[in-house]
């Protein structure tokens, strides 16, 4: 029977009940089965941990290899979008140069269409340059999180803010 991560954590928790009954005592008679069961499941915990490592490294590289091909059909799709992009502008270089109207195919049905929307601006100059009234302001607060942290390193009690533990992470190599 092929054992779990599970099946051993549980029989380490029946393990530690057992021991707790007891009082924390283990006797002559149960000693040597005990042992046994610490043998197994340790071998076992070995097995199954190096199993678990082996499917995570093989998601990893999984997920790399998905990246990659993300990346390279990314590029793809940019290098369609700009295709299609060029196509377009022609196709409309030629329509208004042809003056064409309305033109119906096997498939689709063309014209040329305005623009919707608000004009766009073509602003000549810098903001700098522009006059007071044409220009917003915009201020972003933001904590400095790198002075907080330098005062709270340094001992400082802050009642706004405090270091937290650092996490645990599971290291494979």
């Amino acid at each position: 029977m092929t054992r779990t991560l599970l099946d051993i954590t549980a029989d380490m928790e029946s393990l530690d009940a057992l021991l707790a009954a007891a009082g924390g005592e283990i006797t002559p008679d149960t000693e040597a089965t005990i042992d046994a069961w610490f043998a197994e499941n340790e071998a076992n915990l070995s097995d199954k941990v190096d199993g678990y490592c082996r499917l995570i490294s093989e998601i990893e590289a999984r997920a790399d290899v998905r990246k990659a091909e993300a990346k390279r059909l990314a590029e793809r799709a940019r290098v369609d979008e700009n295709a299609a992009a060029a196509l377009r502008e022609r196709l409309r270089w030629t329509w208004e140069a042809k003056g064409l109207g309305k033109l119906n195919t096997t498939r689709y049905c063309v014209s040329l269409a305005k623009i919707g929307g608000k004009s766009k601006l073509d602003l000549r100059c810098g903001v700098e340059d522009l006059p007071a009234w044409a220009v917003t302001v915009e201020t972003v607060a933001k904590a400095n999180t790198d002075a907080i942290r330098e005062r709270l390193e340094a001992g400082e009690a802050l009642d706004f803010a405090s270091l937290m533990e650092r996490g645990n992470r599971i290291s494979i190599r």
